[in-house]
């Protein structure tokens, strides 16, 4: 009797799209290595089982496909054969025909496929002979669709990763950290990507999130409860002691009292314990069905190996790609775009970052570009880096480009720092393509990166150095509905911040703020970032406080290339939250992403720094000087004079760095005018200068009453001691010589004579 096909495809289909996968990645695995005699045991047993399945069925055409390709893995195997960068492509494109087959059966059809012609080349490899690659209409297809990882991935390789996701990435990332071992095996993959499973839809995960989000509620409801307990059960011991101090009461009424009293404290403590209780329990239940919404990483990125080696041959290059802690899940929801920043991220490196093998060869660089992407869980947050071993961003190039585009005028971009150049290339229609390509040269493919990721409530960073290669760090939440972040307060409302915006929270002494082209800043590290104050951004009404008394939170953020300070009058230990979306009449607000239910079922918003930051930009200057005025009168301010131009600024950026404002001269005639025009707190100073040198600077400046008593210190490459007590006797306070110059000793002496910028000791 024959077979009734019908009841068995849809498992057919899915399981041939997942030994296919693994042939697949196990295919480029064994490109990169040369040696993996488990990995070829492996593929020829996925080849095997789908061969058997389609023999089962009677598809001719797949199992005659199967076994031909189990011929070539076998001749391998034996090392009759290797695998060239031409066998591999011949191999995919065997593959992509199977996948055409497949895809006829699971539409209802035959496996209508051409496979003699496949056949006839793929014996040729197994033989050692010449072969051809075919150029069929089905497999071209094929091939381009696998070319580029589409930005929504395939329902089999959605199914194929998740169920790929369990022990061996766990012993694979656990033999990375033991050291050197026999790489891991990978025998088990087609069994666990049969393993049980069990299927639901994303609108019935959605319902079971929502209806976690009901509980939460009952969580609050629980503790206000006790609280209300709370509050009656101290009413009733006031009256226990009312009752106490006058008369005895009736017996039978004081100890009914007496019962009312007890149970109402075990009923507190009982409501108290549960509402406890309940809140452990929601968590774990939500945690648990977050985890049904969540994909290993693998799902976005197994089919990047095989984009990467089809991108690298056209384009004449020679890339290996390495993917580390692909095993880490993120939400299903965010795949999709992440899938899409993968794809421009990783076509940018190749196109742009990535040397040809003989450009490669001329810098001193192996001719094989490596190309990583590694994958952390950190803070709540996944953490990917991408980087690449290239030629790096050419910052000179984006300063040339944004000048002949018109984005700024030729005097603004020759003051633009690195990283100030490095945030165009997140523009719209920016590129530093010199011809436009069916790869790249449009200006859209970042723009698209920093899209995908403001949506996903995520932040990007870029490192680059020249001639060495460029690293992108992308640091976005683990789930849309779940939120690490530090609740803040600024004014009279409440916010969130995301963890995964936030370097670090400081408490600063506002003595120790100072002023930066007009703008408040601190120093943080060894720079100084701008600090700008939340309610001011948001426009909320808030009492001014007086900047050179008491001390401000700071909460340390960064998106894209900038890192800034948002002061902010509150904030709380981090916490997890459940994110929900905006309200319908809080939807155009632009700087919020979401918000919270706190526990009196006040609604919290939660802030999008990207958006924060761009708004803080826009804050007129004017404003930010009278929030400082006071401050800025305190501070203190120093003179240096030195004919050469270095040194001045050297010194400048020093002394700027402590707070001190600095002005500068290149020779002492220049000083002394500018001393007698401003009044200056301290005088650094050379020696050898034009017009007027330090010693004649010195005279001048203690002959004149007005300025008489400024502080002076000789910064000089004279070392002889003859000119030690020359400066002595003019009252020099501090010889400093240019041969044992460090920035210590500087700011050193220049605190014991004029104390700290902002007028303190």
């Amino acid at each position: 009797m024959a077979i009734d096909k019908s009841k068995y495809t849809a498992k057919f289909c899915e399981e041939g799209f997942e030994n296919i996968a693994c042939v697949e990645t196990l295919l480029l695995d064994i490109r990169e290595t040369n040696s993996a005699q488990d990995d070829i045991v492996t593929l020829m047993r996925a080849l095997h089982t789908l061969k058997g399945s389609a023999r089962m069925l009677e598809f001719k055409k797949i199992e005659t496909l199967s076994h031909t390709m189990e011929t070539v893995f076998s001749a391998l195997k034996e090392e009759r054969i290797t695998v060239s960068d031409r066998a591999v492509r011949l191999l995919l494109a065997a593959l992509d025909q199977l996948k055409n087959g497949i895809n006829l059966v699971k539409s209802g059809g035959n496996d209508d496929i051409n496979a003699d012609i496949f056949q006839k080349e793929l014996l040729s490899l197994a033989a050692n002979e010449d072969f051809n690659i075919p150029a069929i209409a089905g497999t071209a297809a094929a091939a381009q669709q696998s070319a580029a990882p589409a930005a929504v991935p395939s329902p089999a390789a959605v199914q194929t990763a998740a169920a790929r996701q369990t022990s061996a990435a766990a012993q694979t990332a656990a033999a990375r950290q033991n050291g050197p071992v026999v790489q891991e095996t990978k025998s088990k993959k087609i069994e666990e990507a049969k393993s049980d499973s069990i299927r639901i839809s994303i609108e019935r995960i959605n319902e079971i999130i929502y209806s976690m989000a009901a509980l939460q509620s009952l969580e609050i409801t629980a503790r206000n409860i006790a609280r209300d307990t709370e509050a009656i059960n101290g009413s009733l011991r006031k009256l226990s002691r009312i009752a106490g101090g006058g008369q005895p009461p009736d017996a039978a009424f004081l100890q009914e009292f007496r019962s009312m009293e007890l149970m109402a404290s075990k009923l507190g403590s009982a409501v108290k314990n549960y509402s406890v209780d309940v809140g452990n329990h929601i968590r774990g239940a939500y945690d648990s069905v977050i985890s049904l919404r969540m994909l290993p990483l693998s799902t976005a990125l197994d089919a990047y190996p095989r984009y990467v080696f089809n991108m690298s041959d056209e384009l004449g290059k020679k890339v290996q790609i390495k993917i580390e802690g692909a095993e880490n899940e993120i939400d299903k929801n965010l795949i999709e775009s992440l899938s899409e920043v993968f794809l421009h991220m990783i076509r940018n490196s190749i196109d742009h970052g990535i040397e040809t093998p003989q450009q490669r060869r001329d810098a001193g660089k192996n001719k094989t570009g490596l190309l990583a992407i590694r994958c952390l869980r950190e803070n709540g947050s996944m953490k990917v880096t991408i980087s690449d071993d290239g030629r790096g961003i050419d910052t000179e190039n984006i300063r040339k480009k944004i000048v002949e585009n018109g984005l700024v005028s030729a005097e603004a971009a020759a003051a633009l720092n690195q990283e100030e150049l490095i945030n165009y290339i997140f523009q719209s229609g920016f590129s530093t393509a010199e011809k436009i390509t069916d790869i790249s040269g449009r200006g859209v493919g970042m723009d698209a990166v920093r899209s995908n990721i403001e949506r996903m409530r995520g932040s990007i960073a870029v490192q680059t150095k020249p001639g060495e290669g460029t690293v992108f760090t992308i640091s976005i939440p683990l789930s849309m509905a779940a939120l690490m972040g530090f609740p803040v307060t600024s004014g009279s409302m409440k916010f969130i911040i995301p963890a995964n915006f936030v370097d670090t929270v400081m408490l600063i002494n506002t003595a120790d703020i100072i002023t930066v082209v007009d703008r408040p800043g601190i120093k943080y590290g060894n720079k100084i970032i701008k600090l700008f104050y939340l309610h001011h951004i948001l426009k909320i009404n808030a009492e001014e406080k007086h900047t050179d008394t008491g001390s401000v939170f700071a909460v340390i953020v960064q998106a894209y290339e900038e890192t800034v300070a948002i002061a902010v009058d509150q904030i709380s230990s981090m916490r997890q939250v459940i994110l929900k979306t905006l309200p319908s009449f809080m939807e155009n607000m632009e700087a919020l992403s979401g918000v919270v239910l706190s526990e009196d079922y006040e609604m919290i918003p939660a802030l999008h720094i990207p958006t924060v930051i761009k708004m803080a930009r826009r804050t007129k200057t004017i404003d930010m000087k009278k929030r400082h005025i006071d401050y800025d009168r305190l501070r203190k301010s120093i003179l240096v004079a030195d004919d050469s131009g270095p040194t001045r600024d050297i010194i400048k950026d020093i002394l700027e760095n402590e707070g001190y404002r600095v002005d500068t001269a290149q020779d002492g005639s220049t000083a002394l005018a500018a001393a007698k025009k401003t009044r200056y707190d301290l005088i650094c100073t050379d020696i050898i200068m034009p017009n007027m040198d330090g010693f004649m600077l010195a005279e001048n400046i203690r002959k004149n009453d007005s300025i008489s008593d400024i502080p002076i210190i000789f910064i000089t490459s004279k070392t002889d001691e003859k000119d030690r007590n020359r400066a002595a006797g003019f009252g020099v306070g501090c010889y400093i010589t240019k041969n044992s110059f460090n920035n210590r000793e500087l700011v050193t002496a220049v605190r014991e004579l004029i104390g700290k910028a902002n007028g303190k000791q």
